[in-house]
């Protein structure tokens, strides 16, 4: 189990790049780091909270475990995003997206979708009926993360459904995760 052991690579076994291998970008094209990074795949969360009598959520794709004691994860939200007050001060839930939920992440990602949205109330936040994953989290901190606001949320519960894929977002696209047996044929 990965979880409870630290591996370590041997220095002297690591390789390095050569030049020709990977190229450099300058640093100047705020544009061309973006899409850089997007050649990191991630999942898709939906961060659900109730703020009066309605339920909100915002799509991100910047979410990672960080402790199991205490139980404890990241979010990272642009520092004008409407949801980070409400969440320094509110429960909240992480739902992780499956492969059929695209137009969930859509409408919390800004476009409004036919499709309603079931939410399961039988927590302290809302969540999303058949999220592939979720998270019932407390404000634990908050870190300045430049434009961004780094917020650990302390989990409470959590569930999954075994048989889902997620969704995935990489170079901008949305994706499905392959299995061996796909990429075989």
């Amino acid at each position: 189990m990965l979880w409870n052991a630290e591996i370590y690579e041997n220095v002297a076994d690591a390789a390095t790049a050569k030049a020709t291998e990977v190229t450099p970008a300058p640093f100047a094209d705020p544009r061309q780091l973006r899409n850089t990074l997007g050649n990191f795949a991630t999942g898709v969360t939906v961060l659900t909270y109730q703020s009066g009598d309605t339920f909100h959520g915002v799509t991100v794709n910047s979410f990672t475990s960080v402790s199991m004691d205490p139980p404890l994860v990241l979010i990272s939200l642009m520092r004008t995003s409407r949801a980070l007050t409400y969440l320094l001060e509110r429960p909240f839930a992480i739902n992780i997206l499956g492969e059929d939920q695209l137009s969930t992440a859509l409408q919390f990602a800004g476009k409004p979708q036919e499709e309603p949205i079931e939410w399961v109330t039988d927590e302290e936040a809302p969540r999303i009926n058949g999220a592939l994953a979720y998270f019932q989290c407390t404000p634990w901190a908050s870190y300045d993360g430049g434009d961004h606001v780094l917020v650990l949320g302390q989990v409470s519960s959590f569930g999954q459904k075994d048989e889902t894929k997620p969704l995935l977002f990489y170079r901008g696209q949305w994706g499905e995760l392959a299995t061996a047996e796909e990429n075989e044929k």
